[in-house]
């Protein structure tokens, strides 16, 4: 499998994982010490009593996706592991309005018929690895109208001018 690929899936796989336990634990993406602890830290540190203990707390299904994406994370080697660092710590220091949109989009991804989630989600990494300009220019193309839906473009727009590309957050007029 192509290094892109695997890097592509692994970041992928990673913000999801990071939004599920994040969203377990709202209060940790609001703190103001930005120095702030990994809540998968934090999941990991319990013993395994202590964690079922807080799990139970949860709705069943949020338990079962934070349980396969703490083995997930686990299973991950130090360089992945430490982008997915890298990448929480990104997205709690954005004013929550953006969190809440990246939130909602990937929400709409995940919902996206199955067949168009991989492409989507390859248009997402290649927009997010080019230069302001050609970006744009692929944004306001008729090619990229034409082969999204007004939902998949909103989604591809909001992820790319959200999320942080290869060398961290982009700098935004808005």
């Amino acid at each position: 499998m192509p290094c892109n690929v695997v890097r592509a899936t692994v970041l992928g796989a990673g913000m999801a994982l990071l939004l599920a336990v994040t969203a377990a634990q709202p209060a940790l993406c609001q703190r103001q010490n930005r120095q702030e602890e990994f809540p998968i830290d934090r999941w990991n540190r319990m013993s395994p009593e202590q964690r079922e203990k807080e799990l139970a707390k949860l709705p069943p299904e949020r338990a079962r996706l934070i349980r396969q994406r703490l083995r997930r994370y686990n299973q991950m080697n130090p360089q992945e592991q430490q982008a997915l660092r890298e990448r929480y710590r990104t997205f709690s220091e954005m004013p929550p309005a953006k969190q809440e949109i990246i939130r909602s989009r990937l929400k709409e991804f995940r919902q996206l018929p199955v067949e168009r989630r991989p492409i989507v989600h390859h248009e997402v990494e290649g927009l997010r690895a080019m230069p302001d300009a050609q970006r744009e220019g692929r944004l306001n193309s008729d090619e990229f109208r034409g082969r999204y839906s007004q939902q998949e473009q909103q989604i591809i727009r909001d992820l790319t001018e959200y999320l942080p590309d290869n060398g961290g957050p982009r700098t935004s007029p808005n």
